[in-house]
């Protein structure tokens, strides 16, 4: 079972109660870089992404020049989001600029996928920036939103990628499709989640569901929903106190 990545970057003055901290959760392998940023790798439990919740919370307590970012399953980096490979046009009101930690989550979870002529579904697409990332990777993609006003803005933002096979639909959550998908991917909130489970099973009869848009405080319940829906878990993210997921049916 492969361990949690955790990095971290936080002023010189909170070092002694950091590396204490990480004694408690059993960390192994600490580093040092720069005297700023922090590598280690922690046990692989149920309760890990809690754990460093706690940690995250441990800290921003004592500075405000703080972040945590954490991974198991996934093979990323400290903190390495790239560019978009494509510019955005996002209204005052409109989610998806692409600088939030849920956003950034999915682009990581998306970039580890083989999307290349899969059918991508974005639940509450925004600004269009999930479905666009699908569609430079050669996604065929459709894109929900409840609000017709930022669906029009997903609508620019996804013609100007130039790239054909997609479309953007105005509808709550999934609940006006027909058709199935290989990957559904949605940064939402967990009660919004938990509205859409239930349809998981009719959109994506098999594939891979990356979510995002919860705090990692909310883990243990949406963990006990999504094993009763015969979801597994293949890899999480923690990034400042929020949680993305990628998850197999």
């Amino acid at each position: 079972m492969p361990s949690v990545q955790l990095w971290a970057s936080l002023p010189s003055e909170l070092h002694p109660p950091f590396y204490q901290y990480l004694a408690w959760l059993q960390a192994r392998s600490v580093r040092v870089f720069d005297e700023k940023y922090w590598h280690a790798l922690l046990p692989h439990r149920l309760e890990a992404p809690l754990q460093v919740h706690w940690l995250w919370e441990r800290l921003r307590g004592q500075s405000t020049d703080v972040a945590v970012y954490a991974s198991w399953g996934i093979q990323t980096q400290a903190l390495p989001f790239a560019p978009l490979p494509f510019s955005l046009q996002v209204d005052v009101g409109i989610f998806g600029t692409g600088r939030h930690p849920t956003t950034q989550m999915c682009l990581v979870a998306l970039q580890s996928l083989q999307l290349q002529g899969k059918w991508l579904l974005d639940i509450g697409t925004g600004s269009g920036i999930l479905a666009a990332v699908g569609l430079t990777q050669g996604a065929k993609v459709v894109a929900t939103e409840i609000s017709f006003r930022v669906a029009q803005q997903a609508f620019r933002n996804l013609n100007s990628v130039k790239k054909a096979g997609w479309a953007v639909v105005v509808c709550d959550l999934a609940s006006c499709l027909s058709k199935t998908f290989d990957v559904v991917v949605c940064n939402i909130s967990a009660e919004a989640l938990m509205r859409l489970l239930p349809d998981l099973s009719r959109i994506m009869p098999k594939g891979f569901l990356v979510a995002s848009g919860w705090m990692a405080s909310e883990w243990r319940s949406l963990h006990r929903a999504l094993r009763s829906f015969g979801l597994k878990l293949t890899s999480w993210q923690f990034l400042n106190g929020w949680m993305g997921i990628v998850v197999a049916r």
